[in-house]
């Protein structure tokens, strides 16, 4: 499992944690589902037994292990712009709406 970092979201969570001074991890979880399939999000959380652990570029994410047998990678970006706000999480491959 790979976990993609634009230069903005990796400013925008280094800001985030160190503001928060928590001991809890970045989750990359399943949001819900729509008729494009499903969305996913980002939250600290604490760790649980079904998760695996995920390092990139010093963050240290939690991911459920099913996940990874779906999608190989996923990328995280920042959008600050009038339509959008926010982290923006992709799975790079797999999945399907269909």
């Amino acid at each position: 499992m790979v976990i993609n970092l634009t230069d903005v979201a990796k400013e925008q969570l280094k800001e985030i944690l160190e503001s928060k001074e928590t001991d809890k991890m970045l989750r990359v979880y399943v949001a819900g589902y729509g008729w494009g399939g499903p969305s996913f999000g980002m939250a600290l959380d604490e760790p649980k037994d079904e998760d695996m652990r995920v390092e990139s570029e010093g963050f240290e994410f939690l991911i459920e292990e099913s996940l990874s047998d779906i999608y190989n990678s996923f990328s995280i970006d920042y959008s600050n712009n009038w339509l959008r706000k926010g982290f923006v999480v992709m799975p790079d491959r797999g999945g399907s709406s269909c």
